[in-house]
């Protein structure tokens, strides 16, 4: 959805990170202490092992601005999320997708596109408070150096997307009073990168964040056919996975190609 905030809707989206604030961070602490779930460092990884859970689903889908969804078939749910992006925005896709899957009790109809829903909102604000809690600090005790370079070093410790870093920023600039820093946050919101992973590169960063993996992997939709069949034999609709999962790449395509 960060591709949708620009520079000037940006203070409705504070506004509404406002209003779900305190909703959400209890749903994040709620997640990060369940006993449960596994202790891994990384957090884009525990997002990615979360879903595959679900039957996670990662393919190459060329449209930029789809980055994810959740698609809902004969009573499953399966995530989906679109390896032609860069892994940062895979990334944020993935906790953003864990918020529907866990928390959004609203949406679920057949398949969940990008929109400017609350569930919405709040899906993208889980996302930031997984993966960027800390980002203003980091950022403050950054060197001093050219302000869009300190934001790639924010992506690049946070594994997270440049207006995701962006509106964590700007969240933490209304709050503390910093006109300069709203300003700053402002001017370079709106701004198109063709050479990011170069820029990664001159700055010492690892390119691939900015990079798509392009992975296709379905095998652990493939797990969750199989382990539901052997759970229940009964039901024939898990004897032949080729279709069951070309059914859902068919429907997948139907979806995006309705942006086109």
């Amino acid at each position: 959805m960060s591709e949708l905030i620009t520079a000037q809707n940006l203070e409705l989206v504070i506004e509404k990170n406002h209003e779900i604030k305190e909703e959400v961070l209890a749903q994040a602490i709620r997640l990060q202490t369940n006993p449960s779930i596994m202790k891994v460092a990384s957090a884009p990884q525990l997002a990615l092992l979360i879903l595959q859970g679900f039957g996670l689903i990662q393919m190459p889908i060329e449209d930029k601005y789809w980055s994810g969804a959740i698609f809902v078939k004969y009573e499953k749910i399966i995530p989906v999320i679109n390896t032609a992006l860069p892994r940062a925005n895979q990334y944020f896709t993935a906790w953003h997708e864990i918020y529907h899957l866990i928390f959004d009790k609203v949406s679920f109809d057949h398949f969940i596109e990008t929109d400017n829903t609350l569930e919405e909102r709040k899906a993208e604000y889980f996302a930031a408070c997984m993966l960027l809690n800390g980002v203003d600090r980091y950022f403050t005790e950054l060197p001093e150096a050219e302000f869009v370079s300190k934001i790639f070093h924010c992506m690049s410790t946070f594994q997270a997307p440049y207006k995701a870093v962006l509106v964590s920023l700007y969240e933490y600039a209304i709050q503390s009073e910093n006109e300069k820093l709203c300003g700053k946050i402002k001017e370079v919101f709106d701004l198109q990168f063709d050479d990011l992973p170069n820029r990664f590169r001159m700055l010492g960063l690892d390119d691939s964040l900015v990079c798509p993996s392009y992975v296709v992997n379905t095998s652990s939709l493939q797990e969750k056919i199989k382990r539901t069949r052997d759970e229940n034999p009964e039901l024939r609709y898990h004897e032949d996975n080729e279709d069951y999962l070309k059914n859902i790449m068919a429907e997948i395509a139907l979806i995006t190609r309705r942006r086109e």
